[in-house]
């Protein structure tokens, strides 16, 4: 259910780059650029996740996200995936703000980049994932486990 792998290229390819990370990333090495923005490891893991239709356009989400080894069963009902996780993770005390999101395709895997932010700061985090919707929810754990402290 995390972020795991990105192709050698991805990275190396910093011209593809959304401005701002694109200048962060130059001078780093693939290994060093998914260490610094895709959180592969944190104290945040998305272990479960499912989405339903209900009413109007909005999404019953469930997830078991752990936190530091503990399991926490979450519901949210948004508009979209990333709504709802955006809601879960604030329920937990570890709310992003989404400032900037962008979608890349890296063979047949989605790459959601995102500029996340809290309060004052803001920083890079990336996701992939099968489909767009996999690739934001890794993105946004992602984005959660970098929150400078």
């Amino acid at each position: 259910m995390h972020t795991r792998h990105f192709s050698p290229s991805f990275f190396s390819r910093t011209a593809e780059l959304p401005p701002g990370m694109r200048e962060e990333a130059h001078t780093m090495s693939t290994e060093e650029c998914a260490e610094r923005f895709a959180a592969i490891t944190g104290r945040i893991r998305l272990e479960s996740w499912a989405a339903s239709p209900t009413d109007g356009d909005r999404l019953d989400c469930r997830a078991t996200i752990t936190v530091g080894g503990h399991d926490h069963a979450l519901s949210a009902r948004a508009t979209g995936q990333l709504g709802a996780l955006s809601a879960m993770l604030y329920d937990l005390g570890a709310g992003v703000e989404i400032h900037r999101l962008h979608q890349r395709h890296d063979g047949a895997d989605v790459i959601t980049i995102l500029l996340c932010g809290n309060d004052d700061r803001q920083w890079w985090a990336v996701g992939t994932g099968a489909d767009g919707d996999e690739a934001n929810r890794n993105a946004l754990i992602a984005g959660a486990n970098l929150v400078p402290h």
